[in-house]
């Protein structure tokens, strides 16, 4: 886990797009509101992933640059892990949340056009607007995180789009330093406006969907996380575990005729976009398809049983 700055007032971390591609090349993270109104474009998943909070103490270097875990860090990931997820007995935290899934052959987010464009850009959910920051991630924990992501770090992104940079003070935050890198993160806090607001819309985003239906998932879900069959071990730390998103939609359907009929709605789409999934999938003919075939199938027949329950 990344860590708070004993240096950090000389810690910057810079990022300039350079439309490789490499930021779109799944389908993201997504409220349940966006799959919402995405429910022909996107299939919805529930999303189940452990976070290690970070420990006092840690040490971390960048370009030379100490960076420690302090109290305040341990604290500030606290009150995120408080507002987005669940903690678990052990000190770990659950992020439940929904994202979108699609065959990892096809390489790319099913919004991108033939010309490697966003088709959804002015709507696009918070994670794309926010990336490459983390929603779980400390403001001024961020530039380490980000570090890791450069070539040759922990989590190699294969982009050139994060770079260490001087962290003088500038006449305009935002204005791209040499290289052409806009100055992201600087002493300890996220620099852009734009991007500072991204994050914080994905982090009300996700504490949204927590109070509207996370909470009741995790109580659907902890007797089998948390009893003897200890579901629990396997939800990653790295990844997310995918599931149907029956859960969700039931807990929502129960808000009254209004939010029922638009579960419904919504069920319907995405059966008709996993059938066309299904049918793309076939013609490929790929071995390596299989599995996704297998979960999408599973997603329909529990997505029609639900259906054939509310409408009744």
């Amino acid at each position: 886990m990344v860590g708070g700055m004993v240096d950090g007032d000389r810690v910057a971390v810079g990022f300039q797009c350079t439309a490789c591609g490499k930021c779109c090349n799944s389908p993201p993270l997504m409220s349940m509101d966006e799959l919402f109104r995405h429910a022909g474009r996107f299939v919805g998943a529930l999303s189940l992933r452990r976070v290690r909070p970070p420990r006092v103490g840690i040490r971390h270097v960048v370009d030379g640059h100490l960076v420690e875990v302090t109290a305040d860090d341990v604290a500030a990931f606290a009150a995120l892990a408080r507002r987005q997820g669940h903690p678990l007995p052990n000190g770990d935290v659950l992020m439940i949340a929904t994202q979108a899934i699609d065959y990892p052959s096809r390489g790319r987010c099913p919004a991108l056009a033939d010309d490697g464009r966003c088709t959804i850009h002015a709507s696009r959910p918070s994670t794309c607007a926010m990336v490459p920051l983390d929603a779980w991630v400390p403001d001024r924990l961020q530039a380490v995180s980000l570090a890791a992501k450069r070539r040759g770090g922990d989590h190699d992104i294969g982009a050139d789009c994060l770079a260490v940079v001087p962290s003088t003070p500038s006449p305009s935050p935002s204005r791209p330093r040499p290289g052409g890198h806009i100055p992201l993160v600087v002493a300890g806090a996220v620099a852009d406006r734009d991007y500072a607001a991204a994050l914080a819309r994905r982090r009300d985003d996700e504490a949204d969907d927590k109070h509207q239906w996370g909470d009741a998932v995790y109580r659907l879900l902890a007797p089998e996380l948390l009893g003897p069959a200890r579901g629990i071990e396997s939800i990653p730390f790295a990844g997310y575990r995918t599931l149907p998103l029956v859960p969700v939609l039931a807990v929502l359907a129960n808000g009254g005729p209004e939010t029922r009929a638009r579960c419904l709605s919504y069920i319907g789409a995405q059966r008709r976009l996993i059938a066309a999934s299904l049918e793309a999938a076939l013609a490929r003919r790929r071995v390596d398809d299989k599995p996704m075939t297998a979960q999408l199938r599973q997603f329909d027949a529990t997505l029609s049983a639900l259906g054939q329950r509310l409408a009744h």
